[in-house]
C-alpha cells in the first residue's frame, strides 16, 4: 500500500546516532549476525572448490598435468646463481621459455569436461550466493529491527531469516532485472553507435576523418557510460528500502519494491538523509582503503566492510523506515571495559569449546590432515624439491610499515577465514568440511614441492598457533552444522539456534588474540628464524 507522509519521521541525525549506538552499545547482538551474514557466503564457494578439484583430478587422470610436472623438474634442475651455479646458458631454461611452456600447459587443461564442470560450478555458486545473500539480509534487517523494538537481536535475526528470505530473494531478483533493463539497452546503443561511427570513419580516405571518428566514438562511449552509471545509481536508490519494507511491513517482494520506490516521495527528508549518509560512508571507506594501502594493511578495509559499515547503514535505513530509534542502553559499562571482558570471555570460551567438544575438534583436525596428506601425495610424486630463493629475512619487506602491515593483513585474513568456516557450517557442516580439506590440501601440495627443511622453517613458527586456531574455527562450523540440521528437522527451535550463533561468536572473539600472535610471529619472527635455518 502507498506510504503516507509522516510528521513524526525520525530525523536522519537521530537515525545515524541509532546506527552507531547499535554497533557500540549492542555489539554482542549485532556482530554475531553480521559475521553470520559474511560466513554464509562460504556456502557459495563450495561448488567452485569441488568443481575445480574434480577438474584437476580429471586432468591428472588424462595426463594433462604432466607438462606442469616437467616444467617444475626443469626449474629444479636449471643452474641457479644463488645456489652457486652458473647463469642459464642460451637454449636452456629462460623466463621466456617458462612463460611459453606454462601457457601451453594451461591451454592443455581446457578440456570440454573441465570447462563444463567449471561452468556448472559457477552457475550453482551464483544460485547459492543469491540464496545466502537473501538469508543474510533477512537476518540482518530482522536483527536490527528486533533491537529497535527492544528484543533479543540474534533470535529476531534467526526468526526473520526463516520467515522473510524468500521475499528478499524476490527483491534481489527484481533488482537484478531492473539493472539489466537499464544497462543492456544503454550498452547496446553505445556499442552500436560507436561501432557505426568507427566503421564510417574507417571507410573514409582521410586520416583526419578517421581520427575524428575515433574521438567521436570515445565521446559516445564516455557519455554512455556516464548515463548508464546514473541509471544504475537511480535503480540502487529506488530499491534501497525494499528489504526494510519486507521485514518492517511484512510485505512480499513486489509490495516491498513499490514501497521503496514511493519512499523518496513520501519521506523526502529521510531519503535525502540516507543518501547523505551513504555518500559519506563511501568517502570514508575509500579513505580508509587508501590509508590501508599506504601502510600495507589493506585487509582492514575488508574487516570494516563486514563488522562496521553494514550494521551502521542498516541501522540508519531501518530506523528511518520503521520510524524507531534504539531504546536506552541497558548496560552502561564503558565500551573499553566491555571489549576487554568480551575478549577475555572469548579466550575462556575457546578453552571450554576445545574441552567440551572433542569430537568436533578431532573431526576438524582430521579434515585438515586428510587434505594435507592428499595434497602432499599429489605433488611429492612429481619428485621435485624446489628451494626457497631470495633473502627470506626480508620476505615481508624492510619498510617502516612492511612487517606490521603484513601482520595486520594476516591476522584479519585468518580471522575472517575462521569466521567463514564457523558460520558457513550452518549448512549441515558441509562448507566447513570442504574448506578445511581445501586449506589442508593447499598446505600439503606446497609442502610436497618444496625442500622439507625450507618448508618447515617458513611454516612451523607461526603454524603451531595458526593451524590449531583454524581447526577450532572449523570445529565451530561442524557444531553449528549439527545445530542447523536439528533445526531443519524440527528438533531445535529458534532460541537454540540463536544461542549456538552467540556461542560461536564468543569462540571467534577468543580466536582474535591467537591470530594476532600468530600473525606477529609470521611477520616478524618467521623470516628471521627461516633466515638462520636456511642461511638466507
Amino acid at each position: 500500500m502507498p506510504l503516507a507522509p509522516h510528521s513524526s519521521d525520525v530525523k536522519p541525525s537521530n537515525a545515524l546516532r541509532t546506527g552507531w549506538r547499535l554497533l557500540s552499545e549492542r555489539s554482542a547482538s549485532v556482530l554475531p549476525v553480521y559475521l553470520l551474514v559474511s560466513g554464509l557466503y562460504g556456502v557459495a564457494r563450495v561448488p567452485l572448490l569441488l568443481a575445480g578439484l574434480i577438474a584437476v583430478w580429471l586432468a591428472a587422470a588424462s595426463g594433462r598435468l604432466d607438462p606442469f610436472a616437467d616444467l617444475l623438474r626443469q626449474i629444479q634442475s636449471a643452474p641457479d646463481a644463488e645456489r652457486g651455479g652458473d647463469v642459464a646458458a642460451p637454449g636452456e631454461l629462460s623466463p621466456e621459455m617458462i612463460d611459453s611452456e606454462l601457457g601451453d600447459a594451461v591451454a592443455g587443461l581446457l578440456m570440454p569436461e573441465t570447462v563444463a564442470l567449471v561452468l556448472v560450478g559457477v552457475l550453482v555458486a551464483i544460485v547459492l550466493g543469491l540464496v545466502a545473500s537473501a538469508l543474510g539480509s533477512a537476518a540482518a534487517v530482522g536483527g536490527i529491527l528486533g533491537l529497535l523494538r527492544d528484543r533479543d537481536g540474534v533470535r529476531a535475526a534467526v526468526e526473520s531469516a526463516r520467515t522473510y528470505w524468500r521475499s528478499i530473494l524476490g527483491v534481489r531478483v527484481l533488482f537484478l532485472l531492473a539493472l539489466a533493463a537499464v544497462v543492456v539497452p544503454v550498452g547496446g546503443v553505445v556499442a552500436g553507435t560507436a561501432g557505426a561511427v568507427l566503421g564510417a570513419s574507417a571507410s573514409g580516405s582521410a586520416n583526419a576523418a578517421s581520427i575524428g571518428g575515433s574521438l567521436v566514438a570515445v565521446g559516445i562511449a564516455v557519455l554512455g557510460t556516464l548515463i548508464g552509471a546514473l541509471l544504475v545509481l537511480a535503480v540502487v536508490l529506488l530499491f534501497a528500502f525494499a528489504e526494510q519494507a519486507v521485514v518492517v511491513d511484512d510485505a512480499g517482494a513486489l509490495a516491498a519494491v513499490r514501497a521503496s520506490v514511493q519512499f523518496p516521495i513520501a519521506r523526502p527528508v529521510a531519503f535525502l538523509g540516507y543518501v547523505a549518509v551513504g555518500a559519506g560512508t563511501v568517502v570514508l571507506t575509500v579513505t580508509a582503503a587508501a590509508i590501508g594501502s599506504v601502510v600495507g594493511a589493506n585487509r582492514v578495509t575488508g574487516l570494516l566492510g563486514v563488522v562496521v559499515v553494514p550494521p551502521i547503514l542498516d541501522g540508519v535505513k531501518t530506523s528511518l523506515y520503521a520510524e524507531t530509534t534504539l531504546p536506552p542502553d541497558p548496560d552502561p559499562t564503558p565500551l573499553g571495559d566491555r571489549a576487554r571482558a568480551a575478549f577475555g570471555g572469548g579466550l575462556r570460551a575457546v578453552g571450554g569449546f576445545v574441552r567440551d567438544r572433542p569430537v568436533a575438534n578431532l573431526v576438524s583436525l582430521g579434515c585438515v590432515v586428510a587434505g594435507g596428506v592428499i595434497g602432499w601425495l599429489a605433488t611429492a610424486s612429481i619428485g621435485v624439491a624446489l628451494p626457497v630463493g631470495g633473502d627470506v629475512g626480508n620476505v615481508f619487506g624492510s619498510g617502516a610499515f612492511g612487517p606490521l602491515g603484513t601482520a595486520v593483513n594476516l591476522a584479519v585474513n585468518n580471522w575472517l577465514v575462521a569466521v567463514g568456516l564457523a558460520y558457513s557450517g550452518l549448512a549441515a557442516g558441509i562448507p566447513a568440511v570442504v574448506n578445511l580439506g581445501f586449506n589442508g590440501l593447499i598446505v600439503g601440495a606446497v609442502g610436497g614441492v618444496f625442500e622439507p627443511v625450507a618448508f618447515l622453517a617458513l611454516v612451523a613458527p607461526h603454524g603451531v598457533i595458526e593451524i590449531p586456531s583454524i581447526v577450532v574455527g572449523g570445529a565451530v562450523g561442524l557444531r553449528l552444522g549439527f545445530v542447523g540440521v536439528g533445526a531443519l528437522r524440527g528438533r531445535r527451535d529458534d532460541g537454540e539456534v540463536a544461542r549456538a550463533i552467540r556461542h560461536a561468536y564468543r569462540v571467534l572473539l577468543g580466536l582474535v588474540p591467537l591470530f594476532v600472535v600468530a600473525a606477529l610471529v609470521e611477520a616478524f619472527l618467521t623470516p628471521a628464524i627461516a633466515s638462520v635455518v636456511l642461511g638466507g
